[in-house]
């Protein structure tokens, strides 16, 4: 069963606002949310500074009451939005901050097409969006945006400023289909990017928005589900630079019998593979070291 989410809905200290809308998605069917703070990264210091991921709402047991009766849950979930222009921003957003990483979900809105390419081939981020209620100020291009699909990230694209005025629909539709003519419908989020619980849309609502953009049935509903599901996904293992492999290969065959040898383990970590220049191999003369025997029957 599909999991529906909107993981664009303004934060904003109007806590009663957004409890309005957190309700309206639970009855609307989505089952997570993420709640996004839009900042543009100072270059110097007291500029832009980046709040700490906001608290969930408090949800009454009768609002959840139909989520529990089948068994699921909800999930409040917290994403950064950093609009960059420049490189300096560009590296507030690639620092180790402790105050970024605490965020479920980072995403990049660039300015420029500098920053577009960069966000799509060397940072570090789950989700590139871009304001498409207007005309966007560069031409997007092929090869950026399959390496950012490589990569594993997604793009998205708001639905909301479509339903408040007649022009900004017909930019977001216009700049929705160009996106939708390089990606081949892949690697898309549909977001609501909601101000008001009036303009939520139930999740095949917005599907159906996804087919006039371009997408087919399939694609459309992944764009509010699977897809969302990848980009939490792809957001939890971002940063992870450090990892051990073991490999254990069978070594000699006998009738009944198997050996096996475990070899060391290898680090991902860059520069204990610059130190070890032997690639994890044992040293000459040394015998493997037999870790299991299995019986044949």
């Amino acid at each position: 069963m599909a999991r529906f989410c909107d993981f664009n809905v303004p934060y904003s200290e109007n806590t009663e606002n957004l409890r309005q809308i957190v309700e309206m998605a639970i009855k609307l069917g989505y089952e997570s949310v993420a709640f996004n703070c839009v900042v543009t990264p100072g270059t110097t210091k007291g500029q832009g500074v980046i709040p700490p991921p906001p608290k969930p709402v408090e949800l009454s047991k009768t609002t959840l009451a139909p989520l529990m009766a089948q068994g699921k849950t909800f999930q409040q979930l917290t994403r950064l939005t950093a609009i960059i222009e420049t490189h300096e921003q560009k590296y507030k957003v690639t620092a180790n901050n402790p105050t970024i990483t605490a965020y479920d979900i980072l995403a990049v809105q660039p300015l420029n097409l500098k920053m577009f390419e960069a966000a799509c081939k060397t940072l570090e981020v789950d989700i590139i969006t871009l304001d498409m209620t207007q005309k966007l100020p560069f031409l997007l291009k092929l090869t950026p945006i399959k390496r950012a699909i490589a990569r594993g990230a997604y793009f998205e694209i708001v639905y909301s400023p479509a339903i408040r005025d007649s022009t900004l629909r017909r930019y977001i539709i216009s700049n929705a289909t160009d996106l939708m003519t390089f990606c081949k419908g892949k690697n898309i989020i549909l977001s609501s990017q909601a101000e008001k619980a009036i303009e939520l849309r139930g999740p095949h609502d917005v599907a159906n928005l996804g087919v006039l953009f371009g997408m087919n049935q399939v694609q459309a509903k992944d764009a509010v589900s699977i897809n969302c599901r990848s980009v939490l996904l792809h957001a939890e293992t971002r940063g992870s630079a450090v990892g051990v492999i073991t490999i254990e290969r069978i070594m000699k065959q006998t009738p009944g019998v198997i050996s096996v040898e475990r070899i060391p383990p290898v680090s991902t970590d860059k520069r204990a593979l610059e130190k070890d220049s032997g690639g994890g191999q044992d040293p000459p003369g040394k015998k493997p070291k037999i870790v299991a025997l299995k019986k044949i029957k």
